[in-house]
């Protein structure tokens, strides 16, 4: 998703007025001067997108001035066509979120309407945000998720996962029953969308992070069924255990702990400023045994504004490895300064992290 800040000034006068037009087109009461005029008063200049956007919502709402049924009626009719493939959704018909703002807003008192509003809406944009506070209120409502689950619309399936998502960036936490949550995953399972399976992915991966143990059994169970669909959802959905060395998880896929030595490792430039590049290079070295299958890490650690060292694990290589066998290993790590990661100059240090385990490490000064 794109950077609210960076998304502030997308309601131009024109969008919303196209915006207003549409509401027009629909609903011939719907003055368009009055709303446009409405939206561009006050503080406008100093609301962020999210502000703007509700600002929008109160706007039209209070514009179309009808029963909360037909009001949600009149939002429907106004949506542009049905989109075909995931793509476009959120970098294309940002005008639409000001309609999810105001379908969350203003409809929780009608579940059934607005829950029909969220499935026309998610066809054509996403309604992610729309539904949670129907889901909060309405245990009933999870029922009419799991419907969406088995919807031949691959937005209608993504929204049943998407938007009972604890942990749904930009949204506040949702808690809903876990098991019920679980048995609507389930049906996802094997989805023939990308689009489905990463959002399900995601959804485990936020509830792993409050019941790790849970969701690690229940994707063993997934894992032995031998689906690709459903291997490419238990694997994205457990990388950051992957990536942190869970030996019960790495041994899901085989990464059983590695017989190998890291020989030769060295960091070169052994000094670097900020903004150059760093090659860290080291040999895999087998012991005489069977053929090892190895997933390669390398762990930074950073120096911190207080002196501290803060470690980010990257991705770098799979290795099948056979008996006495070697393999060469390079990688260049830029240090570049992002929004992400602010760089400090001192001593860092990297680490080689093999099937979980840290076998070998070396250092390397930043300067600024």
């Amino acid at each position: 998703m794109a950077d609210a800040a960076k998304l502030k000034d997308y309601f131009t006068r024109d969008v919303v007025r196209d915006l207003g037009a549409r509401l027009r087109a629909v609903h011939s009461s719907f003055k368009l001067k009055p709303f446009v005029d409405g939206v561009f008063s006050g503080e406008w200049e100093e609301l962020s997108f999210t502000a703007r956007s509700r600002h929008i919502a109160r706007a039209l709402w209070t514009g179309i001035d009808l029963p909360v049924a037909s009001s949600l009626e009149v939002l429907v009719n106004a949506l542009p066509s049905e989109l075909d493939d995931p793509e476009g959704v959120l970098n294309e018909r940002f005008w639409l979120w000001p309609f999810g703002d105001a379908i969350a807003a203003y409809s929780v008192d009608e579940m059934e309407a607005g829950l029909d509003a969220c499935e026309a809406l998610t066809k054509c944009f996403t309604a992610e945000f729309a539904v949670r506070p129907f889901l909060a209120r309405y245990p009933e409502a999870l029922d009419r998720a799991a419907t969406w689950a088995r919807d031949p619309n691959q937005h209608v399936r993504r929204l049943a996962s998407e938007g009972t998502r604890p942990r749904l960036p930009w949204a506040t936490k949702l808690t809903l029953p876990t098991d019920e949550v679980l048995a609507l995953l389930s049906q996802l399972r094997a989805d023939p969308s990308l689009y489905v399976r990463r959002s399900v992915a995601n959804h485990l991966n936020d509830l792993a992070k409050e019941d790790s143990d849970t969701i690690v059994t229940l994707l063993e169970g997934w894992h032995e069924e031998d689906v690709p669909e459903t291997t490419w959802i238990v694997r994205h959905a457990m990388r950051n255990h992957l990536k942190n060395g869970d030996p019960r998880v790495l041994a899901l896929f085989g990464y059983l702990p590695a017989r190998v030595e890291v020989a030769n490792l060295r960091a070169e430039p052994s000094s670097v400023a900020i903004g150059e590049s760093i090659h860290i290079n080291f040999d895999l070295v087998g012991q005489p045994s069977s053929t090892q299958k190895l997933m390669v890490d390398l762990v930074v650690g950073y120096m911190k504004s207080n002196g501290s060292i803060g470690p980010k694990v990257f991705k770098f290589k799979e290795v099948e490895l056979g008996p006495n066998a070697t393999e060469s290993c390079t990688k260049r790590l830029d240090m570049k300064v992002r929004n992400t990661r602010p760089l400090y100059p001192g001593e860092h240090s990297v680490t080689v992290r093999v099937n979980g385990a840290d076998l070998a490490a070396a250092s390397f000064t930043l300067r600024s």
